[in-house]
């Protein structure tokens, strides 16, 4: 299998990512986001367009490159993400974080799952795998919403965290959700005793302990190293990256959801350390963002299905868009009456609005098909996450502009 310089490889990703760095402010203001963008050139450069590069050239497995890529990209964003929650977050939104947790998630889940199996014309078991893989709430995609200048001017402080909280929490445990349908699918006749064991009480709840007990123990070391005067002030960022990548490791070491086990080490590890450490953690996390998180999107740009993609008609794209955006919209209009002293209805609006899918649903796009052997995840999968990063993405700044003025006129 011949290799692509490297070469070409590095002046390609690094060039892409200057650029966009160079130009975010720009580009946040026109709604034209950095996964957007990322997504274009790699379907340009890849065979689709250029023929530049292709994912076959990288000397490993497709699949394999996709799986382990988004993997790192995920535990890197949710760790970012985590950090970014102020002292005493959860305590003063469990409202939230229940209400969107344990009855946001298996209704959309259930909306996703339905309008799938209705409108595709798919055997149930893949509509549930496919509803499973869309249901968590991407937190890469939903960044240009979370941080950075247009967040921080145009939508509220509430609303960005809560929507960092869910995305993180509900992208570890999507996990759970992805295997029921998974197992059913491999070993009917286990599936539910393996499910409740091995899967919630272990890969689950373990990764929950595990996470916050890492996440707790490193928040003190780092604090100890800091009061001792051991760590320098930029270190920081330094420690950010290595922190997530050995959750991560560690606990796929011990046989856990690991992506869980990021998000509540680094939500744990937010706070215990101090109110001053906590006001890098935005220009920190947009920085890993733009050096850590494109190069996923110009890698899913050069391995689109887009000939599997043109067989299936127009009518498979207006479905899996549907089912993207009804199983949000949906969800949040059922649980408003329970939300009222949360969200007001414009933020409400705004919320039921964004909920795209993206890193997290690529990831359990390539574990579903590698488990199950099904070609058709990955490529219906694929398909609603382009279809989410564009929709979404070019919404970002005039749905953003949208709240800012509700905001304004409704506090005026």
């Amino acid at each position: 299998m011949p290799t692509i310089d490297i070469n070409l490889i590095l002046a390609l990703f690094a060039g892409v990512i200057l650029l966009l760095s160079l130009l975010s402010s720009l580009l946040q203001r026109v709604s034209l986001p950095g996964p957007l963008l990322a997504l274009a050139v790699g379907v340009v450069v890849g065979p689709g367009v250029l023929g530049l590069i292709r994912i076959e050239d990288f000397g490993v497995p497709p699949a394999r490159l996709l799986e382990e890529a988004a993997r790192l990209t995920l535990a890197v964003g949710l760790a970012g993400v985590a950090l970014r929650l102020p002292h005493g977050y959860w305590k003063r939104n469990r409202r939230w974080v229940l209400t969107s947790i344990c009855l946001g998630m298996p209704l959309m889940f259930a909306i996703a799952t339905g309008v799938l199996w209705a409108l595709l014309g798919i055997p149930f078991l893949v509509a549930l795998t496919l509803g499973a893989i869309i249901t968590p709430t991407d937190p890469v995609v939903a960044t240009p919403i979370v941080t950075g200048s247009l967040a921080t001017k145009k939508v509220p402080a509430n609303v960005r965290f809560n929507v960092s909280s869910e995305s993180g929490l509900n992208d570890g445990l999507g996990y759970l959700f992805v295997l029921l349908p998974v197992l059913l699918l491999t070993s009917p006749d286990t599936a539910v005793q393996e499910l409740l064991t091995k899967v919630l009480l272990w890969e689950i709840l373990g990764a929950a302990a595990f996470g916050g007990i890492l996440g707790y123990v490193l928040g003190k070391l780092f604090m100890l190293a800091r009061s001792k005067g051991l760590m320098e002030e930029t270190s920081y960022l330094v420690f950010l990256v290595p922190f997530a990548l050995l959750v991560l490791g560690a606990g796929k070491l011990l046989g856990t959801d690991a992506v869980l086990a990021v998000f509540v080490a680094g939500a744990v590890f937010g706070q215990v350390i101090s109110q001053k450490d906590e006001k890098q953690e935005d220009k920190i996390e947009d920085a890993v963002n733009r050096f850590f998180l494109l190069p996923i999107f110009i890698i899913l740009g050069m391995a689109l299905p887009l000939g599997e993609w043109f067989a299936l008609g127009w009518g498979v794209p207006a479905v899996l868009l549907l089912a993207v955006l009804l199983r949000r919209a949906l969800t949040l209009a059922i649980l408003r009456p329970l939300l009222r002293r949360v969200h007001d209805v414009p933020q409400t609006v705004f919320l039921g609005w964004f909920g795209p899918v993206g890193v997290s649903a690529l990831f359990y796009a390539t574990l579903a098909e590698r488990m199950t052997g099904n070609q058709e995840i990955f490529v219906y999968s694929t398909l609603a996450i382009t279809l989410s990063v564009i929709v979404h993405g070019i919404s970002t700044a005039p749905f953003s502009a949208w709240l800012h003025r509700r905001e304004a006129a409704r506090s005026s």
